[in-house]
């Protein structure tokens, strides 16, 4: 599994850091950001973060460029970019509608028992769309919210229990931490020269 993550990560890094792609000015500030070679790194704390984002905007943005919003908040939050646009798939065209009416209900739900007051702006209804089912703006809303904030809270656990079971394939700390003789980890000031 590491050697075929690895294999797409030197792919993908060798496309950011071709010529065409440095030259081109829309695209140059972003792979300077991108080139970073620990965004790019695999450890089991920049990974949960990385997942934590990608999970948070594959429930909250149902549209196609969903995985470069992620991958902007992972380069300005410094965590695994990688995972972070890989996450996103999990809301692709397949699972979009299931995942639009699991979180209509959701938030039909949460409403009805928490009596969240919503904006009256969003308490429309309709028919969803290719459907008989009714959705409610509001609803969706909530649930889509609701949604995102449980899967990014979900991915914290789930890649510590996966970093316990399989610990040579992500390990808890990158390998390019610099650390003195006893062993304490040096921050960013003591590195500098």
């Amino acid at each position: 599994m590491k050697r075929h993550y690895m294999k797409f990560v030197r792919r993908f890094y060798r496309q950011l850091r071709h010529p065409q792609m440095r030259k081109n000015r829309f695209f140059s500030n972003l792979v300077h950001r991108m080139g970073n070679r620990r965004l790019w790194k695999p450890c089991r704390t920049t990974v949960s973060h990385g997942l934590a984002i990608g999970l948070f905007f594959a429930m909250m943005i149902p549209m196609p460029l969903q995985s470069v919003v992620a991958a902007f908040f992972a380069i300005r939050s410094r965590v695994n970019v990688p995972f972070a646009m890989l996450a996103t798939w999990i809301s692709n065209p397949i699972t979009s509608v299931p995942l639009a009416l699991m979180q209509t209900q959701l938030g039909g739900w949460l409403r009805h028992v928490f009596h969240i007051p919503i904006p009256s702006f969003l308490d429309v209804s309709g028919k969803f769309p290719y459907t008989n089912i009714d959705c409610n703006a509001a609803h969706f809303v909530l649930g889509m919210l609701i949604s995102g904030v449980l899967a990014s809270m979900l991915s914290y656990p789930l890649v510590h229990f996966i970093s316990l079971l399989v610990p040579h394939h992500l390990p808890a700390e990158r390998d390019d931490v610099l650390r003195d003789v006893n062993g304490k980890r040096l921050d960013h000031a003591a590195k500098s020269p």
